[in-house]
């Protein structure tokens, strides 16, 4: 058995091939190369490699660009120990498997078989992934669930538009009608709200493109675009998402800042879709930091994306989260998310980061009354669970264990539906 937990990679490059790529490449490749370092599995090469890179850092003179600047602290983070998931490895092309499954195929890539789960309920299929981790951890947690394939999301989000002021003032009325608004002021409000924008471990629409090109029989790639940019910038985003081959278009009203129901560039994205035969995966309900305030959120109300689920009737649009997430109301526009389902059937609704909805069985008979399972998908928001302590196959193993659904619910919920949309299989 061989020494590495990576099978069929290339070599990584060397220090100075890696430091000048985290440096100088374009601000949206910003995980090619953290990944890359990601395979190093020798502390000491590690060592060498931060050392390495701050020094190039410290002799610098010109500032970098924010984005590349925030590259280079994830790049930074991955040197400080090795990745490594005891019993598991990745190979090029098909995802993890345990390292007793490589010996029984001799390490032959070409034996090795997919997710086939012993229960019959195949494929499983992750609607709604962030991959902000190394491919070992990733696609371990992956095989660990059963999960044979995930959608995997980029974000096209940009902190200089809170300084638009028609983006600032709306924001500042929708503070003061909070609860907040009294506890702290609204400047306070809206250095977390541009923090929140865009993180270190931000993933473009490049990166995931080459993610797919690494796991094309295991990953499927949504792009991203800001809707609240102008048509020209809007049109080029699309252009490069149909060259890159992804397959939808993930949208954050919320961080965005557009109203669906409202958006002057809707239409271009769905004219685009209807198109290509792009999924819109579009963020519901509240979202983490200054966004948990409802007021803050009401971009990310499923009502408001009526009028283009009836304009647009071939275009799939998957309401993220089920437009349930709140710590303060958990499941908020759940109802909301229902009646629109009714009433549109080209739009479903994932349970990431809801999959209390399943263990309850007033919301589940809401479910099956309103329209039943075939508009429902499977999604963990991973790594999300992760930060509460929540391993992905526990929520795979919840959804099977559940004595609220048939089998033949699960079986839709899990990976039928997104089957339909995505014909993986």
């Amino acid at each position: 058995m061989q020494s590495s937990s990576y099978f069929e990679f290339p070599p990584v490059p060397d220090t100075a091939t890696l430091i000048d790529a985290l440096m100088n490449d374009p601000p949206d490749i910003r995980w090619r190369w953290v990944r890359a370092m990601l395979r190093i599995e020798d502390a000491g090469q590690l060592q060498t490699l931060q050392q390495a890179l701050q020094k190039r850092m410290m002799e610098r003179k010109e500032p970098l660009d924010r984005r590349v600047a925030l590259r280079v602290q994830m790049a930074l983070h991955a040197c400080q120990r090795p990745v490594r998931v005891n019993g598991y490895a990745v190979v090029k092309g098909k995802g993890a498997f345990t390292t007793a499954e490589l010996e029984a195929a001799g390490e032959d890539p070409g034996k090795l078989d997919p997710v086939k789960p012993a229960d019959g309920i195949y494929p499983v299929i992750d609607f709604h992934v962030h991959p902000k981790m190394p491919d070992l951890k990733f696609l371990s947690d992956m095989r660990k669930a059963g999960i044979s394939h995930a959608v995997i999301l980029a974000t096209d989000t940009d902190p200089d538009n809170v300084d638009r002021p028609e983006i600032r003032e709306r924001l500042r009325e929708q503070y003061e009608r909070s609860e907040k608004a009294g506890e702290a002021p609204f400047d306070r409000a809206l250095r977390t709200i541009r923090n929140g924008i865009y993180s270190r471990s931000h993933v473009t629409d490049q990166d995931v493109a080459d993610w797919v090109e690494t796991y094309p029989d295991v990953f499927i790639g949504f792009g991203s675009v800001d809707l609240c940019k102008s048509d020209t910038y809007v049109r080029e985003k699309l252009e490069k998402i149909e060259s890159l081959k992804l397959r939808g278009i993930k949208l954050l009203p919320y961080s965005q800042f557009f109203n669906p129901a409202e958006n002057g560039n809707m239409s271009l994205l769905f004219d685009f879709c209807k198109r290509t035969g792009a999924i819109v995966l579009t963020h519901t309900g509240c979202a983490a930091g200054a966004f948990e305030l409802p007021e803050l959120s009401q971009n990310s109300r499923p009502k408001l994306w009526e009028p283009v689920a009836r304009n647009y009737p071939e275009v799939p649009i998957v309401l993220a989260h089920f437009a349930s997430y709140s710590t303060r109301q958990p499941g908020i526009w759940f109802e909301e998310a229902l009646a629109l389902m009714k009433t549109c059937p080209n739009v479903y609704a994932d349970i990431s980061a809801a999959p209390f909805l399943l263990q309850d069985p007033q919301k589940v008979e809401k479910m099956r009354a309103a329209t039943g399972f075939k508009q429902v998908l499977f999604g963990t928001d991973y790594p999300g669970p992760l930060y509460h302590g929540i391993a992905v196959e526990g929520i795979v193993a919840d959804i099977k264990a559940n004595t609220f659904l048939s089998d033949e619910e699960k079986r839709w919920v899990l990976g039928e539906n997104g089957n339909r949309l995505l014909g993986v299989v």
